[in-house]
Formats: structure tokens, C-alpha cells, sequence
């Protein structure tokens, strides 16, 4: 690291994972060179159905479907039943490629990913660890890997998801039934955030950037789902949160629409998270999970050389949690600095 100390680190394939941490809007030099075998942190646990860090406990049935996440910050469950991946039948009565009708959403799933499951653990180590879990399903091929981290991305419970995509007439659905409950969630349009209800017939798939989330109505607590370029979702009942991840629309008549019936056919790369959070959002900073999440630090290897700016350097920081710097340029036609902040 910057000040010549040694990183928890860990050899995956290829990949060098390590425990990174740089100033805002900034850069911090790591050299990577070899040593000797780094003991497993005794918070990084896994078995080939669960895993947990200082964080969270999470455990998974023999469907390959997270049955608990147990916050140990909080002593507290998160989930109320297995987060599963729901196959909802979609056959809209005009403009498939983007209507969802509600005759169809009041239906329950007409399926789900389920067992049998093959699961392994793909990494253990300091920095990360990870079980995949491989299933099929009206076919469709999925491979799901979960993960928890180190460090502050420990703050968070990823899924990262290799999906190769043939079903046909059917959104998929991540749901997520949670202990906390409330009529209102709470979803985030970048520079803002707006609440809204239980699904209606006049509103039920609901569109957020990054993040939407459930605060129980006590105030208490409640969970961040934190999406990575996913912005359709909807909410069935006062405490499950579904994240829309890929629709294929069935369509009524031959000749209408026929290329829309294999929409999103192929293989699809799709991460997204939970992030639990005592009081609201805003007092647990789970939207930083969110930014974090879709924006995450980027590595880069350089030839060794003399920095004039030294090991590590920030162009601007602010001192508030609270606000977020989302552009930092110079003006086109003075030497002005424009920041933009949230």
C-alpha cells in the first residue's frame, strides 16, 4: 500500500484481489509482487451452502436459493422467506416490447429457478468469498455467484449472474421477501428520490436508477436493493421487493410483433446487492453501496517511475457524507473549475 505496509490479498485465476482504498476523485499507487501464503481471515467463511464476514451470515438451501441473511451488526434477519428468482408469465394485449398488463401481475409466478443445484465455493481467501450455484429452468441456463467481501464492499451482499436466456413469455424476477415491512419504498432517480406504494393496477413496475429501498414503517430498519443498470422493479405486498432482470414478452397474434418474442434472448451479465441498514437509508448510507456498487474503483498496472504527485492524490474532497461530487471538469472557455454536486 501507499505507506509500504502490506494488503490482504488473494490469487483468483488470473485476478490479484486486494483490499484497495483511495481518496476521492483519486489514485493510490499498490505494488504487487510476490510473498509468502496469506492466512484466511478468520471473518471471510465459506461452505459450499454459506458464507459470511463480519457483516453478514448468509445461508443457502438445496434449491441454490439464499434462505437467510443475518445481519450481525443488527442481530437481526433480514429476509422473511428464501430470496428466490421468480419467472413471471408476460403477455400483454398491445406493444409488448414495453407494456406489462396487470391481469398478469396480479398472477402468482408461474415458476422459479429451483434445484436441483450444483454449488461450489470458487473463492476463499482474506479478501472475498464466493459460492456458485448452477441450475436450469424451462430452458434457460444460470449460474449465480455470491459474494462477500472485507472491508467496507463487506457492507454488502453481492450476486453476480451469467444467465443464458431462452425462456420464452416470462419476465425474471430477483425477489426479495423482507422482515421489514411498509406500504412505501423508496427509489432513487440519481439526483433525487421519490416514494411510492404497493403495487396498483395503475402502477406496478416501477423505474429507479441505482437503488430502491424498504424502510420498516417503525423506523427502525430496513434493506437496500442496489442495482447495476437494472431500473424496472415492483413491489407485490408491503414487504417484498422484486428487481426486474430480463423480459421476453409473449405476443397475441402471428405476424405482430414476432421478432419481440425472443426479446432478450442470449446470455446476459447482471450483478446487483443487498445492503441492510439500521433507520433509514440516509442514516445507514446504503446509496453509497449503491454508487459503489456501479461504480466500482478501476485498476490499472503502470511501469514503475517517479510521480510528481507522490503515491496517492485527490483533486477534491467534501467533508459531509451527504453530498456527493458528480462531475469535477474545467470550463470550456476559461480556466473556471465546474463541480457538480449532489
Amino acid at each position: 500500500g501507499t505507506d509500504g505496509k502490506e494488503v490482504p490479498s488473494q490469487r483468483e485465476g488470473e485476478a490479484v484481489l486486494f483490499l484497495a482504498k483511495a481518496p476521492s476523485m483519486g489514485y493510490a499507487v499498490y505494488h504487487v509482487q510476490p510473498g509468502g501464503a496469506q492466512a484466511n481471515s478468520s471473518e471471510l467463511k465459506a461452505t459450499e451452502s454459506s458464507l459470511e464476514n463480519a457483516r453478514y451470515r448468509v445461508q443457502v438451501d438445496k434449491n441454490g436459493d439464499v434462505r437467510s441473511i443475518f445481519d450481525k451488526k443488527m442481530n437481526q434477519e433480514i429476509l422473511s422467506a428464501p430470496a428466490r428468482l421468480a419467472l413471471r408469465a408476460e403477455k400483454p394485449k398491445q406493444w409488448p416490447a414495453w407494456n406489462m398488463d396487470w391481469e398478469d401481475q396480479e398472477k402468482a409466478p408461474r415458476g422459479y429457478v429451483a434445484g436441483p443445484a450444483k454449488m461450489r465455493i470458487v473463492e476463499h481467501g482474506p479478501v472475498r468469498v464466493a459460492i456458485e450455484i448452477e441450475r436450469e429452468a424451462e430452458g434457460s441456463k444460470f449460474v449465480q455467484t455470491i459474494l462477500l467481501s472485507a472491508g467496507d464492499a463487506g457492507n454488502r451482499v453481492e450476486f453476480a449472474n451469467e444467465i443464458d436466456w431462452r425462456t420464452k413469455e416470462a419476465a425474471l424476477k430477483a425477489t426479495f421477501p423482507l422482515t421489514a415491512s411498509n406500504e412505501n419504498a423508496t427509489y432513487n432517480w440519481d439526483v433525487g428520490t421519490i416514494e411510492r406504494p404497493t403495487n396498483t393496477p395503475k402502477k406496478f413496475e416501477m423505474a429507479s436508477h441505482q437503488w430502491f429501498d424498504l424502510t420498516d414503517k417503525s423506523g427502525k430498519a430496513g434493506v437496500t436493493v442496489l442495482s447495476d443498470d437494472k431500473y424496472g422493479s415492483d413491489k407485490p405486498d408491503d414487504h417484498t421487493l422484486r428487481l426486474t432482470l430480463i423480459y421476453t414478452p409473449g405476443i397475441h397474434k402471428h405476424g405482430d410483433y414476432d421478432d419481440q418474442a425472443t426479446q432478450d434472448f442470449g446470455h446476459h451479465s447482471i450483478v446487483y446487492g443487498l445492503a441492510a441498514h439500521p433507520g433509514d437509508w440516509r442514516q445507514g448510507r446504503t446509496d453509497w453501496q449503491a454508487y459503489r456498487l456501479n461504480q466500482p474503483l478501476i485498476a490499472f498496472v503502470a511501469d514503475g517511475h517517479e510521480g510528481p504527485l507522490g503515491t496517492q492524490f485527490s483533486l477534491l474532497h467534501v467533508d459531509n457524507p451527504n453530498v456527493r461530487v458528480l462531475a469535477l471538469k474545467k470550463a470550456e472557455n476559461s480556466d473556471d473549475v465546474i463541480v457538480r454536486l449532489v
